[in-house]
């Protein structure tokens, strides 16, 4: 465990008033004489002092053998890019350009602000631009919202008409909820470690950077059981619009509270997000007593098993909408003050 110390102030010149720095840990930073220090005062009245290194950069290498898949390459690539990294390089046993071209293609669907400055038959260079300043955070919250909440009402359009079509053009836009939330995720990584990132993306405290990645979670979460109706489409109507008349209205019900969820985090307004919570749970009761009662005896199994999962995917969408209410009730409550101990004179 990391030691607390205890120093007192002292006056310099008359006026200035100073603290010396423990020299334990001035040796384990790497601290010399004329380096500046970044101090960022916390809003429960502490002070952040940490080393201030201008235009240092992380880096990181990663080398694959012939043997190894596009998915396992990116799903490497992008641990990195959300732990933070800038700069990232693709190192190849071998030739493999077709292998190559899938990797860039992947990553150019999947992440945002990575740019390929260096390229050769067995080695690619990437950076990860630092656009967080262009793309606030709670913007790109919205942003990826928006999409997710459209996904809802057109898939479940295209379940409740057939509409293949329209089915067929959501699947696209999961990709770019994706996009959105890796973003999100690097960025509040790179904010858990550097204060600056922190304010610039409008943060109190890193404590509400675990609030915002289950946020964004969520949202991408949603979106993929909004994903999952559309592929469940199918273009053959049953005898009985009743059902789909059922789907339709708690779709629309669980679309409704999703988009309230969100209001009431970006807006920050308490009252509402209780209220999404409540009508969440009012609305997965509904969902469920209709999975028991609406199918049975009049329908075959095939179409059964279709409208169960069409209904539960519309009861997990309602029940992520709580999820994002109830970070906003918890961001909502002030911080505590923190005792560290040991303390060292």
């Amino acid at each position: 465990m990391e030691q607390a110390y205890l120093r007192k102030i002292q006056m310099s010149g008359g006026s200035t008033l100073i603290v010396s720095l423990p020299k334990k840990w001035v040796k384990s930073v790497g601290l010399k004489k004329l380096d500046e220090l970044l101090m960022v005062p916390q809003p429960e009245g502490t002070l952040l002092i940490m080393p201030y290194k201008k235009g240092v950069t992380n880096e990181a290498c990663i080398e694959f053998s012939s043997q190894t898949t596009a998915d396992e390459i990116v799903r490497a690539y992008i641990s990195y890019y959300l732990a933070g990294y800038d700069t990232i390089r693709i190192k190849f046993e071998r030739p493999l350009p077709e292998l190559a071209q899938k990797v860039k293609d992947s990553i150019r669907r999947w992440l945002v602000g990575v740019e390929i400055v260096e390229e050769s038959s067995i080695d690619m260079l990437t950076i990860c631009l630092p656009i967080h300043a262009n793309l606030p955070l709670k913007n790109a919250i919205e942003r990826m919202g928006k999409i997710a909440s459209a996904m809802q009402k057109e898939s479940l359009m295209a379940f409740v008409e057939g509409d293949k079509s329209l089915a067929q053009e959501i699947v696209a836009r999961d990709d770019e909820v994706d996009r959105l939330y890796h973003f999100i995720v690097r960025q509040l990584n790179l904010a858990i470690s550097n204060p600056l990132i922190l304010l610039s993306l409008g943060l109190s405290s890193r404590q509400d950077c675990l609030g915002y990645m289950l946020v964004a979670k969520s949202i991408e979460r949603a979106a993929d059981h909004a994903l999952a109706i559309a592929e469940s489409v199918n273009t053959s109507k049953p005898n009985n619009s009743n059902i789909m008349e059922v789907i339709e209205k708690v779709g629309k019900l669980s679309n409704a509270l999703f988009e309230d969820a969100l209001s009431a985090l970006l807006k920050g307004d308490i009252k509402l997000a209780n209220d999404v919570i409540f009508r969440a749970y009012d609305l997965v009761r509904k969902i469920e007593d209709a999975e028991v009662h609406l199918l049975y005896p009049k329908h075959n199994m095939s179409f059964a098993i279709l409208v169960r999962s069409a209904l539960g995917n519309i009861k997990r969408i309602s029940e992520y909408s709580a999820d994002i209410s109830e970070v906003t009730v918890n961001l909502s409550v002030a911080k505590p003050m923190i005792t560290i101990g040991p303390i060292s004179p």
